[in-house]
């Protein structure tokens, strides 16, 4: 009984040694196995192999080679993470509106009404309206034209406007004999220029039509320089009957502006166009009763209007 036991115990001892043996072989094999490894990869024995057999081809799976064909080769991207992303898309919408934004500068015109000029006798500049109706009064009862406008807070009172310097210098001595402080002065219309893009073209047509009403002052300022005395009434009706259809056609242009930067230049676009209307009827029937210190000083102070219109405009 004594031996069985002897034999199962050295059995037994042999069976938990097993597992043992087991794990020192298998890492005595991935020993072996990793240095053989590490030495074919700094070897050249592969290539040894592959130069006398020709029709071999081996490749050393661990070598670094210089040629190795990346990304960029195949015009593949590696995967980039989400904030990469996002910033690809974010510079590709920057890129559009970059060229967006060249293209409409590229469209970009400007229509532009020229500056003018005209003279006139200024007999007084006052600030209060009494001073004014006084003023006013004396030019009525003499029959000069006049007009009055605005200009850095001070109402100036200004009579016979003429594009011509010297036509508005023979007048000097008659008003001086009524305002002895009359003087020649000069009313300076600035340039007016507005940028458009082909969705607004009616900005040019507009600008076109404002540069022929000037054209059309100077026609009004010649007929006086030379009617005095026998008033040709065809003639400055046709003068007038030209002057309506440049207005009418910018207030069919003006009301087309739907741009709302434009807004004010509308507004006091149409405003000055039916001033205008009104002006044209009084110096209509005032010539055809012979009152033409009315119809010229209508004239005149059509030109003063414009002048302030322009001015509003470039105060915006």
């Amino acid at each position: 009984m004594n031996k069985r036991k002897t034999i199962y115990k050295g059995f037994n001892k042999r069976r938990k040694t097993r597992p043992i043996q087991a794990l020192v072989i298998t890492a005595s094999i991935c020993l072996i196995s990793g240095y053989g490894i590490y030495k074919i990869k700094d070897s050249n024995i592969l290539e040894n192999v592959s130069k006398k057999v020709s029709f071999i081809k081996l490749e050393n799976p661990f070598k670094k080679d210089s040629d190795f064909l990346g990304y960029e080769d195949y015009k593949i991207k590696p995967q980039t993470n989400d904030k990469e992303v996002v910033e690809n898309v974010e510079n590709k919408k920057q890129e559009k509106k970059e060229v967006k934004e060249k293209e409409v500068s590229e469209d970009v015109k400007l229509a532009r009404v020229e500056p003018w000029s005209i003279y006139t006798v200024q007999v007084a500049s006052v600030s209060n309206d009494k001073d004014l109706n006084k003023v006013e009064t004396q030019l009525v009862e003499k029959k000069i034209p006049f007009s009055v406008v605005e200009i850095d807070g001070a109402k100036k009172v200004q009579t016979h406007g003429y594009f011509d310097q010297e036509s508005t210098r023979s007048h000097i001595d008659e008003v001086k004999s009524i305002f002895p402080d009359a003087f020649l002065s000069e009313l300076k219309i600035p340039v007016l220029a507005i940028e458009y893009t082909s969705k607004y073209s009616y900005v040019e047509s507009i600008t076109k039509q404002l540069n022929s009403l000037i054209k059309n002052f100077e026609q009004e300022s010649a007929f006086w320089q030379s009617s005095k005395e026998n008033v040709d009434i065809k003639k400055y009706n046709e003068i007038l009957a030209e002057r309506k259809e440049i207005v009418s056609n910018i207030e069919k242009e003006g009301k087309k502006i739907d741009y709302s930067e434009m807004d004010v230049f509308k507004d006091n676009l149409l405003s000055y166009t039916k001033n205008l209307n009104e002006k044209m009827e009084m110096a209509l029937k005032s010539a055809n009763d012979k009152n033409y210190n009315v119809s010229e000083s209508m004239y005149l102070s059509s030109m003063q209007e414009y002048f302030a219109f322009i001015n509003s405009i470039k105060k915006v």
